[in-house]
């Protein structure tokens, strides 16, 4: 139970960590700090489906001098000869990387000048170069899209990890400029736009999109704004509640462990002042005093310590504030309106962020269910029956410093094999730690103050 619990804690921290980090590359230079215009087409039947190429440039320089970028997503055929593989093709434009990672395994990527010349270039991912090629080494090589060649100046790695896995298949294949897919196929629409955020995002990012959108002659109702800033918010705090409860209980413990000494001490000068008076007692009690005063000062240094170091704001959208302390009526409204937009999202096709940003966000929540609600229980009901069984304290701290590498392990080993990089600090195994140990500490001292109560009452049975 002891090893289940650190391996749920300290595995669901740190994997928490990778993921939310892994999530923030995947977006590229600006990482969460964004925002995402994406064109409804369930919410206005009379939209085209998208934006004109000079209507997305005209939002651009509405947003100057912060960074723009658009993007037209459409499923095709990549054809080369008789071979013929269907693929996700976005057409960019030339500040695309700035919202999305992806690491170059050959050749270059798209640059302004591509875009600015309606270039007919495409960078491909290495598993589309494979199987058309049977190779990654294809720069200079020509595709068909839409029936027209496009040259690959470029290969990038599109190797998923377990995130990208569960966002449904919401890989980009091909990337092309915005402008020659508009040259080759007039019909296609720039329906994602992703805007760099302001300082002032988290409050009001979405009033300054509409803004912006109705300065530009757009209708901003066409749209589905997300304010990215805000959803990163949300996902990364799980990690920092769940090391919130680990600091917490460990400055509980740590109080009740210094009333407990305290308690002792009064007892102590209770009886000596029974026979001596008050300079006598403190002189013969003076060490226990002294060590009292010692661990109540390390208590306050350490929890003070932990406070810093596990306290943080808790973001709850304003939406899901009443007005009144209680109000059931308003929670009732909240899921009724939470049903009705999962009801009215029924034909809505999510985008490739988007989906990956959902995917992050379930696999986070399932890590932070099984670290607080699994791990915590867990690790000290475990604490507990190592007390009840009388395991001697030295052996309990032994066996907890030995399962914490383990853990590490292991947790560095799934979040390789989940495809993202193994991320804990110093600052989590110090929380994280001193959880542990205050725990099992404090049951050793609960199970020896009831087996010495146990030894007292049968004496006062037995003198009865």
């Amino acid at each position: 139970m002891v090893f289940a619990g650190v391996l749920l804690v300290l595995g669901g921290i740190g994997l928490l960590s990778s993921v939310t980090t892994g999530w923030e590359q995947e977006n590229g230079s600006h990482r969460l700090q964004k925002l995402t215009a994406i064109v409804d087409r369930t919410a206005d039947s009379s939209s085209t489906g998208g934006l004109r190429l000079e209507e997305a440039e005209r939002l651009a320089r509405r947003w100057n001098p912060l960074s723009v970028a658009y993007a037209a997503l459409m499923q095709t055929q990549a054809v080369l000869g008789k071979l013929s593989v269907s693929c996700n093709l976005f057409g960019v434009n030339g500040t695309y990387r700035d919202f999305r990672e992806f690491k170059m395994i050959g050749g270059a990527a798209l640059s302004q000048a591509a875009v600015d010349q309606r270039s007919r270039v495409a960078v491909i991912g290495a598993q589309l170069a494979d199987q058309l090629f049977h190779s990654t080494r294809v720069t200079g090589k020509t595709i068909e899209l839409y029936g027209v060649p496009f040259t690959v100046i470029g290969v990038f790695e599109d190797e998923r990890s377990l995130v990208e896995q569960m966002s449904d298949d919401g890989s980009v294949d091909v990337f092309i400029p915005v402008t020659a897919m508009l040259d080759v196929y007039p019909d296609a629409r720039i329906g994602i736009v992703q805007l760099a955020a302001k300082p002032d995002a988290a409050i009001r990012g979405e009033t300054a999109v509409k803004q912006a959108m109705t300065e530009a002659g757009l209708n901003p109702s066409s749209f589905r704004i997300t304010n990215d800033v805000l959803v990163h918010t949300r996902i990364s705090q799980l990690r920092l509640m769940l090391l919130f409860g680990c600091g917490t209980i460990a400055i509980y413990g740590l109080a009740r462990l210094t009333i407990r000494r305290l308690a002792k001490a009064c007892t102590a000068m209770q009886a000596r002042l029974a026979a001596q008076d008050w300079p006598d007692a403190l002189r013969s009690e003076r060490r226990l005093l002294l060590s009292c005063a010692l661990a109540a000062a390390s208590t306050a240094i350490g929890a003070a310590g932990l406070w810093e170091m596990i306290r943080f704001r808790l973001y709850i959208p304003p939406d899901w504030v009443p007005k009144e302390i209680i109000d059931v009526s308003f929670y009732i409204d909240k899921l009724r309106e939470l049903w009705q937009q999962q009801t009215a999202e029924a034909g809505y096709v999510p985008a490739p962020h988007e989906r990956l940003a959902h995917a992050t966000g379930r696999l986070a929540d399932a890590l932070c269910f099984a670290g607080s609600l699994l791990g915590l229980p867990l690790f000290l009901l475990g604490a507990r029956l190592w007390a009840a069984e009388r395991v001697l304290l030295p052996v309990q701290l032994q066996r907890l410093f030995l399962c914490i590498p383990v853990v590490a392990a292991i947790a560095y080993g799934a979040a390789r094999w989940a495809g993202v990089d193994y991320r804990i600090d110093p600052q989590e195994y110090a929380v994280t730690g001193a959880f542990f140990i205050v725990a099992v500490i404090h049951a050793h001292s609960l199970a020896n103050r009831s087996e010495l109560e146990g030894v007292k009452l049968s004496h006062v049975e037995n003198f009865r």
